[in-house]
C-alpha cells in the first residue's frame, strides 16, 4: 500500500451512487456474487467485530451517520454539503499480485484473504489511536475513541476491467467517546496515513497463506518492490492497455457531459462505456460476457507476451517452494531503529508515532519471508515504542496528541545548529551572500553581470543547481560553467545512499569541480535544497574558502525533505541579503504586480476576482471535462501544470491519443508504468544517465524508434535511448507537476487547482506564462471556485527544519486541542449498552451475515 486518503463530504446518496456504479462495472456483472455493496466493521480498542453486510438502502444509511441497527441517529450530524461523511484509504499491492491470482486460483484466495486481513488490522489499529474532540470552542481537548465503524468494498478489476484486486476501506465519521457519538478527529487519521499504509503492505506482504501460495506455484517476491519477480516483466503491457481503456472511458464521459450539463451518468450508462472502451481499445478480440471470459482473456494475454511463469501450463516445470519465515528474535533490533530513525530523518524534520510505526512495519517487509500476522504486530509495536523513545521530543510537555508530528532526532537537530553555525560565521565574514526574489526578477542578466565582476578580479564564479536539468538551463543562460549540487559533492568525496545515510571518503574531484579562496560558489534555486545538502556545500566552501550566494526565493517549491536552508540564511545573515522586488518576466505590468500578491498570499480572494475579470480562471463542470480540455491545450505546446502525478498521467495519456487521432504521433513502444510512447511524442527523461548523457526531467520529442531504443532531440541536441532506459526511467512529457515546471518560462501556462494544490505549486504555476497564466478549477460556481482558491493559499505544507517543526507543533497542539487528562477508565459490564442504547450485540454469524462479499 502507497496510496493517498480521501475524505468524503456530502450526500450519502452520492455516495451510494458512486459505489454501485463501480460495482456495476466488470468485476460485479463478471467476477462478484450476491447483492451486497459493503462489508461493515465495528471496532473497539478491544477488537474489531465483522457485522451483516450492507446492500445499498443500508450502505447509504451508514454513510449518513445513522445507526443500521437500530435507526437511530448518532448525535448531532451536520446536514450540509461540508460534512465530513467518511474518510477511505485503499487495500491493495502491485499490479503483479493480480496478475497471479489471475493465473491460479489458489493465489487469487490467498490474496483475497491477506487483503481482508489488512483492511480488519487497520480497523483495529485506528480504533486503539484515533481520537475525538470534546470541550466548547477554544478549549477543545482530544480523547480516544471507544467505537468505530468501518465499510470494505470489494473490487477485483480497475475501471479499465484488468485484473486489480483491492479493497476500499471507508471509516465512518460519527464515532462513540466519552458517552456520545461524535465526529471523528479527520487530521488525526490524515496525519496516521503512513502507520496505515505500512500495516497494510507488511500485513500482505508477509502473510503465511500468500506468500505459501505464491511459493507452490514458484512464484517468489522482490523484497524491496514487493513485486513478483515472474511477472514484473508483463506489468506494464497491462497497464497500458488499462490505461487506454480509462482514456476512452473519460474521453465518452466528458463528451457525454458536455451535452448534458447539470446531470450524472447510469450504472447501465457506464456499463456501456465500458463495453465500448474495451472494444475500442481491443478491436481485435472479442469482449469478454463472462467471469471465466474475463479470466481466460487474461491468461491468454499473458502467454502473448511470452509470459510461462512457473505452474501455468505450458510452462517450464520447476519444483515448488516454500516460503521462507521471518525469524524475530535474530534480528538486531537496535540496528533496525537507527536505520528507521536516518529514514525518517532523510524524509522530514519531525514525525510522529504513526510515522514511526509505518517505518517499522516498512523494515519489518523489506527483511523478506513469512511471520504470523500476531508476532508481526507484536514486532512493530516494540520496534515504534524503541523508534518514539530513540526520538527526541520537540516539545516539552506530556499532553502532545499522537497524531501532532512532534519528534525528531539528534541528528537532525545537529544538521541544522551546523548549518546556523557556518551562516553566522560567514555572516560576520562577509563570505555570504542571499539573493531572494520573486519569479521573473532579471535574475539572469544579475548573474550575468556577477561573473563578469568575479573574473574580473581574477576569481571564478562555478555555479551549482538542485538538479542537472536546472544546471543546463543556468550554464546557458548566465554563460558559465554549471553543474547539479549531487555532482560537485560527489567529486569531492562526499556519498549518500537510498536511505539517507551520509559519509565521505577521499576523492580527487576533477579541474571544472575545484573551487579556491576567493572563488564565488553560486547555489541557483537555494530553496529547494535540502538540510544534509547544504550542510556538504557549506563544509565544502569552508574547506575551500570559497565565498557562497544562494539565490533562491521562499516562496516557491521547498526542498523534497527536510529544507528551510534559505530562510536560515536569511535570518542569520540578516544584512547579507538582497532583495529583488522588480518583476520583468511578464509582457502585462498588471500580471506581475498580481503575481507579487499571489507570492505572498495577501488577499487571495481579491486576487482570485481579479483573474476573474481578466479571464485568467476557466470553471469546468467535471474533472474529466478539465482533463479532456487541458490535454488539448498540451498538444498545442502550451504547459499544464497539474498536482498530482495521477493527474499529470491522465492528461498526458489524453493528449497522447487525441495527436495519434490526428496522426500526428504513433504507438511503439510501452513503458514499465503502461505509458504508450512513439514517434512524435513530447516526453521526459527520469532519471540522470551519464552514458545516454541526459538529465533527469529534460525533455525531449521523439524522432526514431528502433527495437524499443528511441531517438529523441531536444535543447541538448539529439540522443539515442536504450531500450532498458525507456521502458524504466522514459514518460511522457505533455503536463507536469509544479516541480517539473519550476524554473521554466512558456508562453503560456494552464494550472490545475483543487485540493492537493499548496501556496507553492500554485504561485509556480501561475507564474511560468510570460503571455498568459490560466487557473483551471472544478466547481458549481464562481463562489466555490473562489473558495477553493481562497484555501489553496492558506496551505503551505513546507518543511523547514526542526526549529520550524518545533514551532508548527506547538500550533498544532493550540488548534486541535491536547490530550485531556486521563481519567479512571469506567468498569466494563457484560452485556452493558451505552448511553445512547447502542450496544454491542453479536453478529448473526461468527463473521457476519454475509452477501456474497
Amino acid at each position: 500500500m502507497h496510496g493517498g486518503m480521501k475524505v468524503y463530504r456530502g450526500a450519502a446518496a452520492a455516495a451510494r451512487h458512486y459505489v454501485e456504479a463501480d460495482r456495476s462495472r466488470a468485476d460485479d456483472y463478471y467476477l462478484a456474487e450476491g447483492s451486497g455493496v459493503a462489508m461493515r466493521f465495528v471496532a473497539s480498542p478491544d477488537g474489531v467485530d465483522r457485522r451483516d453486510d450492507m446492500d445499498g438502502d443500508t450502505y447509504e444509511k451508514w454513510v449518513a451517520g445513522i445507526d443500521v441497527e437500530t435507526g437511530a441517529v448518532k448525535g448531532r450530524l451536520r446536514t450540509d454539503e461540508h460534512a465530513v461523511r467518511f474518510i477511505e484509504v485503499t487495500v491493495n499491492g502491485p499490479k503483479t499480485w493480480s496478475l497471479a491470482a489471475a493465473l491460479h486460483p489458489e493465489v487469487a484466495a490467498a490474496y483475497d484473504a491477506a487483503q481482508m486481513s489488512a483492511a480488519e488490522e487497520i480497523i483495529g489499529w485506528l480504533a486503539s489511536h484515533a481520537t475525538t474532540r470534546v470541550g466548547s470552542r477554544g478549549r477543545q481537548v482530544q480523547v480516544p475513541v471507544e467505537q468505530i465503524e468501518g465499510a470494505v468494498v470489494r473490487h477485483f478489476t480497475s475501471r479499465a476491467g484488468d485484473p486489480h484486486r483491492h479493497l476500499h476501506l471507508q471509516i465512518n465519521a460519527r464515532v462513540f467517546a466519552d458517552g456520545v457519538w461524535r465526529g471523528i478527529h479527520t487530521v488525526g487519521v490524515r496525519d496516521s496515513l503512513e502507520a496505515i499504509n505500512g500495516i497494510g503492505h507488511a500485513a500482505m506482504m508477509t502473510d503465511p497463506g500468500f506468500r505459501a501460495a505464491l511459493a507452490s506455484h514458484g512464484l517468489t517476491l522482490d523484497a524491496n518492490t514487493g513485486e513478483v519477480v515472474e511477472l514484473a516483466p508483463y506489468a506494464g503491457a497491462f497497464s497500458a492497455r488499462a490505461r487506454q481503456i480509462e482514456t476512452n472511458v473519460d474521453t465518452y464521459e466528458a463528451h457525454w457531459r458536455g451535452d448534458h450539463p447539470g446531470e450524472e451518468p447510469g450504472p447501465a450508462l457506464r456499463q456501456a462505456w465500458d463495453r465500448r472502451a474495451w472494444a475500442d481499445a481491443r478491436p481485435d478480440k472479442v469482449v469478454p460476457t463472462s467471469g471465466e471470459d474475463l479470466r481466460q482473456r487474461w491468461v491468454e494475454e499473458l502467454q502473448e507476451l511470452g509470459c510461462r511463469p512457473p505452474g501455468l501450463a505450458g510452462a517450464a516445470s520447476s519444483v515448488a517452494g516454500r516460503p521462507a519465515m521471518l525469524r524475530p528474535g535474530l534480528l538486531d533490533r537496535n540496528a533496525l531503529v537507527d536505520l528507521a530513525l536516518v529514514r525518517l530523518g532523510a524524509r522530514r524534520s519531525a514525525w510522529n508515532a504513526a510515522d514511526a510505526r509505518g517505518e517499522a512495519e516498512r523494515l519489518i517487509a523489506a527483511i523478506g519471508g513469512a511471520v504470523d500476522g500476531t508476532v508481526r504486530r507484536e514486532l512493530a509495536e516494540d520496534l515504534t515504542s524503541r523508534i518514539v523513545a530513540a526520538s527526541r521530543p520537540l516539545l516539552g510537555r506530556t499532553d502532545v496528541p499522537e497524531h501532532i508530528r512532534a519528534l525528531t532526532s539528534t541528528d537532525v537537530l545537529a544538521v541544522e545548529h551546523e548549518i546556523v553555525d557556518r551562516v553566522a560565521r560567514r555572516a560576520e565574514n562577509k563570505w555570504i551572500t542571499v539573493v531572494e526574489g520573486a519569479a521573473g526578477p532579471g535574475k539572469t542578466t544579475r548573474l550575468a553581470a556577477t561573473r563578469e565582476a568575479v573574473e574580473a578580479k581574477g576569481y571564478r564564479m562555478l555555479m551549482v543547481t538542485p538538479t542537472r536539468k536546472a544546471a543546463q538551463v543556468a550554464a546557458s543562460e548566465v554563460g558559465t560553467s554549471a553543474h547539479s549540487v549531487a555532482w560537485l559533492l560527489h567529486q569531492h568525496g562526499f556519498r549518500w545512499d537510498d536511505d539517507g545515510t551520509w559519509k565521505r571518503v577521499a576523492a580527487t574531484p576533477s579541474p571544472s569541480a575545484r573551487l579556491h579562496r576567493g572563488d564565488l560558489l553560486v547555489v541557483d534555486e537555494a530553496g529547494m535544497l535540502d538540510q544534509d545538502t547544504a550542510r556538504a556545500l557549506l563544509c565544502l566552501a569552508d574547506e575551500t574558502r570559497a565565498r557562497v550566494m544562494l539565490v533562491g526565493d521562499r516562496h516557491q517549491l521547498p526542498a523534497v525533505g527536510r529544507g528551510g536552508v534559505l530562510d536560515l540564511a536569511i535570518r542569520y545573515a540578516p544584512d547579507r541579503v538582497t532583495q529583488l522586488d522588480t518583476v520583468r518576466r511578464f509582457a502585462d505590468p498588471a500580471y506581475a504586480e498580481l503575481s507579487l500578491r499571489m507570492r505572498t498570499g495577501e488577499n487571495p480572494g481579491d486576487v482570485f476576482d481579479e483573474l476573474v475579470r481578466r479571464g485568467d480562471v476557466v470553471i469546468h463542470a467535471s474533472d474529466v471535462e478539465r482533463q479532456q480540455a487541458l490535454a488539448v491545450r498540451t498538444t498545442y505546446g502550451e504547459l499544464v501544470v497539474a498536482d498530482t502525478r495521477e493527474q499529470v498521467a491522465k492528461i498526458n495519456n489524453l493528449a497522447h491519443q487525441v495527436r495519434k487521432a490526428m496522426g500526428e504521433v504513433t504507438d511503439r513502444v510501452v513503458t514499465a508504468s503502461g505509458e504508450r510512447i512513439g514517434v512524435g511524442d513530447r516526453i521526459a527523461t527520469r532519471r540522470n544517465d551519464h552514458d545516454a548523457d541526459v538529465a533527469n526531467r529534460e525533455t525531449w520529442t521523439v524522432i526514431a524508434c528502433d527495437g524499443g531504443a528511441l531517438t529523441v532531440h531536444g535543447e541538448a541536441g539529439r540522443r539515442v535511448l536504450p531500450p532498458e532506459y525507456v521502458r524504466a526511467n522514459v514518460e511522457l512529457a505533455y503536463a507536469t507537476t509544479a516541480y517539473g515546471a519550476q524554473g521554466a518560462t512558456v508562453p503560456v501556462s494552464h494550472v490545475l487547482i483543487g485540493e492537493h494544490t499548496g501556496a507553492a505549486s500554485g504561485y509556480v504555476g501561475m507564474t511560468r506564462g510570460r503571455e498568459r497564466n490560466v487557473a483551471h478549477v472544478v466547481a458549481e460556481s464562481v463562489q466555490e471556485a473562489r473558495s477553493q482558491w481562497v484555501a489553496v493559499f492558506g496551505r503551505d505544507r513546507a518543511d523547514l527544519g526542526p526549529a520550524h517543526a518545533r514551532v508548527a507543533a506547538a500550533d498544532a497542539v493550540d488548534r486541535y486541542g491536547p490530550n485531556a487528562p486521563v481519567r479512571p477508565a469506567p468498569p466494563r459490564v457484560a452485556g452493558s449498552r451505552h448511553a445512547d442504547g447502542y450496544g454491542r450485540r453479536s453478529p448473526a454469524s461468527p463473521r457476519g451475515r454475509s452477501l456474497g462479499l
